[in-house]
Order: structure tokens, then C-alpha cells, then sequence
């Protein structure tokens, strides 16, 4: 992690796509082969689990399911799973069913194979979630209804419902884990193709769970529940940079003590597969192990609640001790408090500067480059995806704060994206990324996330992506001028 390197920040979700949301597919290995020709050797992504209905990917009913609308038709028809015959029965009709259609095909054709080693394999390798989320996903669909809400014997896991439910919608269990072995070798492909351009991943974990998940509904234990499994407490922050009545995430939290005593046996097989996702995973909201915010069951804001102490350093070893190549970035945002910054020293993991937050107060500035400490480590952005665009942000700025960027870049509404771009990558931080809307320096409507609200979030998506001639050179250069070309 020496190198000094720079990236984009592009979602899957956010491609281009013909057939509706963004997938593994073309348009991703076009977007690859552009970061080679441009230098860079970073591509971070969000979560690849399913969205919750607010369509966030920080909210899933799985840790480790990957969301199915990734699958890539074209891949499918690529990989031999769909005849041309099969591709010309579907690809002129209702163009938001063209992936459903493709992946009903394709389990259809698949299911006519002898041959099943591989997907053998992946279920030997992922039995740790996969049977349950399985299991869960089934269930969930046909009750349509929180696990709170499924019968009693299935609720509470009852062996013998267990097994009767498994021999009678054994068709739709073996769909779902097919699902997810085409979505994990889909993906798997797409990221050696990324590994062999010199670019690594950057893959996020969300610290938290849905409260309705696979992973809570299997292991009831693991948080703090009520007997019927309703959360005894909820997790988010207070009052911060981001919203005046703080962040109520309505998920669950841990029982550390019990973690303990199966030595985090659920947070090694987590990362483990997020390892196999990423090359370097960003641990969302990293200050939880030292402390999370609990606001009690039910309360309308975060406004109210107190820190609970985490697992701290010990997790990280087991972490570390499960997963030698593990490789982490701390997200560190928000107020933090000593602690937290010497956890992320013990490990050497990179924390985050945003540069939006740069000017909002004086020379002091921790977010300003200038105040980057040369012997600490950092990977600056120009903003996440729980900023505003950095023209969005400009746009709605305090004069005190266009007064202080002037102070450091002479740019107007249509350069400061370019600008802060420029002030990322030639800072001293380990890495520099910056979101691909501030590439095209697109307004606050290119958004993807407001914290706190949840309607037009994590809709966002490029019509195309056609960088021009002139943008490549542009990026090309910089990151050569700035020493951070592979």
C-alpha cells in the first residue's frame, strides 16, 4: 500500500445500461480499460450486496449475497449459458425484463448440465452464509413480510420446519445459489480483468446489518435482540457534519461479549468474502469498534442515545490472523476521538480526508492538504458518496467558504470540480479518489446519497460514458505530473 497511486470512485449500479440499472457487463470493462489508459490503479465501488428499499446497499438482507440485478446478460450469452437462439427470443422485447429473462434461460439451460463442479465448490466455499441466505431469500419471497413476520417454526428456525420448507421449494433455494454463482464468477472475472490492467478494488463493508437479514435471522445471538428478535437497540451517529438531527440507521447492534466467544467467528467469514470481492476493503463508520452510538428501539432521531464501548484492536488481530493479505481503510469521519485515531495506527490502516470539508473554517483546517501529517496516512477525496457533486457542494457554499477556497485555487462554478481534483491528487495523501461525477464536474442532481433522507437515493446513473479526448489527456497528465501514475 506504499505506492502512490490515484482512482475513481464508480459504482456497478451507476453504469450505463440498456437494460436498467448498471451490471457486470460491457460497460464496466470499458470503464477498466479507460482507468489504464488514463494511469490510474484505483476503482472503488460501494457495497455489491442488494439494496434495501430505499435502494441502499448499506442496508441489505445479506452481508455477502451479491444484489442479482448485477448480472450481465451479455456475460451469460458469452459464457455459453444462453444460445443465440435464446438471446434472439428475448432482446427485442420489454427491455426491463431482458435480464430476468436471460438469467431464467440460463438457469434453465444450466440445469441441463452433467457437469457441476464448479458450483459445487462455491457452495462448499461460501456454506458459512450461503445456505441461509438461501433459505432466507426463499422465505422472504414468499411471505413477503420481515423474518419477524414468517410462521413461528421458520421465524425461530425450528429443525423441522427447516427441512420440510427446504424439500418443498428446493427448486427455488438451488435458483437462488446458482444466482449467486453467477454473480460471483461474473464478478470474479470482472475484477482479474481490472487486476491484469495494474487497478486494484477498493470494496466497502458497512460496519451495521439490516435488522431484516439472513445474517440476523441465523444468528439471533450474535445481537442485541429482543426474545421475539426485535432490536433492543438502534445504531447511527448523533448531530454531525451531515445531518442537524444525526443518523438513525435502524439496524441492530452487536452483543460484542458474545462475538468474543466464538472468536468473531462472523465478522473473519464477512471480510473473508469481502477480501474476495476487494483487493482493499473501507470499513464504513471504522469508529463502531471502538464505540458506536445506541439510541433506543423505536425513537424518531438520533438526537438521543449514548457510546457503547466495541472490541477495539482484538478484532483486528483475529481479523488479521484469519486473513493475512487484508488490507484496510479506515472510514474516520465525523467527530473522532483519540482512541479511535490510535486504532488506526496500531494496524497502519489510511484514514479519509474529504476536501469539501476543507473550508469551513480557517488555516487550521485538518481537512486542508496542507495539514496532512507527512507521517500519518491518508486517502483523500474530493468528496463520497454521501457528499453533495463538488459542484453541487459549490453551489450551495457559505461565502466564507468560496472565500477560503479562493484563498488556495483561482476557479469558478464550472472548474472547482477540476480544481479540487487537482488539490487531491497533488497532495501528499497515500491515495487520491475522486467520484466520477466530479470527473465530469456534473451539478448536486448527479448526487447519489443525502444521509438522513430516503427518497432519489442511489438512483443515480451516466447515460453514457464517453470521456472525451480532451478530459483523458487532462487526467493522464495529472496523475503523471502528480507522481501517481502506475
Amino acid at each position: 500500500m506504499a505506492d502512490r497511486t490515484s482512482g475513481i470512485l464508480m459504482h456497478i449500479s451507476s453504469f450505463p445500461n440498456k437494460w436498467g440499472r448498471g451490471d457486470f457487463g460491457p460497460e464496466a470493462y470499458r470503464f477498466v480499460d479507460w482507468l489504464e489508459k488514463t494511469g490510474q490503479s484505483l476503482w472503488q465501488i460501494l457495497p455489491l450486496t442488494y439494496p434495501d428499499d430505499t435502494g441502499s446497499p448499506y442496508t441489505s438482507l445479506f452481508a455477502n449475497a451479491i444484489y442479482s440485478g448485477f448480472i450481465s446478460p451479455e456475460i451469460l450469452l458469452k459464457a455459453g449459458l444462453l444460445s443465440e437462439a435464446d438471446w434472439d427470443s428475448f432482446i427485442d422485447g420489454d427491455k426491463k425484463k431482458v435480464k430476468e429473462k436471460a438469467f431464467s434461460l440460463a438457469y434453465k439451460n444450466w440445469l441441463k448440465i452433467e457437469d457441476k463442479n464448479d458450483f459445487d465448490h462455491f457452495c462448499r466455499e461460501h456454506i458459512y452464509w450461503l445456505d441461509d441466505a438461501a433459505l432466507f431469500m426463499t422465505i422472504h419471497d414468499h411471505s413477503r413480510s420481515t423474518w419477524y413476520d414468517f410462521p413461528q417454526g421458520l421465524r425461530d428456525r425450528h429443525k423441522d420446519a427447516i427441512m420440510k420448507w427446504e424439500k418443498e421449494h428446493a427448486s427455488s433455494i438451488l435458483r437462488f445459489k446458482f444466482e449467486q454463482f453467477i454473480l460471483y464468477t461474473q464478478w470474479a472475472e470482472l475484477k482479474s480483468y481490472a487486476n491484469s490492467k495494474g487497478i486494484r478494488v477498493i470494496g466497502d463493508i458497512p460496519i451495521f446489518i439490516s435488522g431484516d437479514s439472513s445474517d440476523v435471522w441465523a444468528h439471533r445471538d450474535l445481537f442485541k435482540l429482543n426474545e421475539e428478535g426485535f432490536p433492543l437497540v438502534w445504531t447511527g451517529v448523533p448531530p454531525d457534519l451531515f445531518t442537524v438531527t444525526g443518523q438513525l440507521w435502524a439496524q441492530p447492534h452487536y452483543d460484542w461479549e458474545v462475538m468474543r466467544e466464538n472468536n468473531f467467528t462472523w465478522w473473519v467469514e464477512r471480510t473473508r468474502v469481502a477480501k474476495i470481492h476487494a483487493d482493499i476493503i473501507r470499513i464504513d463508520h471504522f469508529r463502531g469498534f471502538c464505540a458506536a452510538y445506541e439510541v433506543k428501539y423505536g425513537a424518531p432521531t438520533a438526537e438521543k442515545g449514548e457510546w457503547v464501548g466495541g472490541p477495539r484492536a482484538e478484532i483486528f488481530s483475529v481479523l488479521h490472523e484469519g486473513i493475512p493479505d487484508l488490507e484496510i481503510i479506515a472510514e474516520d469521519l465525523g467527530v473522532i476521538t483519540k482512541d479511535v485515531t490510535e486504532l488506526r495506527w496500531k494496524f497502519n490502516y489510511p484514514g479519509m480526508k474529504i476536501l469539501q470539508f476543507a473550508f469551513n473554517s480557517d488555516e487550521t483546517n485538518s481537512f486542508l492538504p496542507e495539514n496532512y501529517d507527512p507521517n500519518d496516512r491518508f486517502v483523500v477525496y474530493s468528496g463520497t458518496h454521501d457528499n453533495d457533486t463538488v459542484r453541487g457542494w459549490y453551489d450551495k457554499a457559505s461565502d466564507h467558504e468560496k472565500s477560503m477556497l479562493a484563498r488556495y485555487c483561482d476557479c469558478n462554478a464550472d472548474s472547482v470540480a477540476w480544481s479540487l481534483i487537482e488539490m487531491a491528487f497533488k497532495s501528499n495523501a497515500l491515495w487520491a479518489v475522486v467520484p466520477v461525477q466530479d470527473l465530469f464536474g456534473l451539478d448536486g442532481s448527479a448526487r447519489m446519497n443525502l444521509p438522513g433522507t430516503i427518497i432519489n437515493n442511489w438512483v443515480w446513473q451516466l447515460d453514457t460514458f464517453e470521456p472525451s479526448a480532451e478530459l483523458t489527456d487532462k487526467l493522464t497528465k495529472l496523475t503523471i505530473a502528480s507522481g501517481r501514475s502506475r
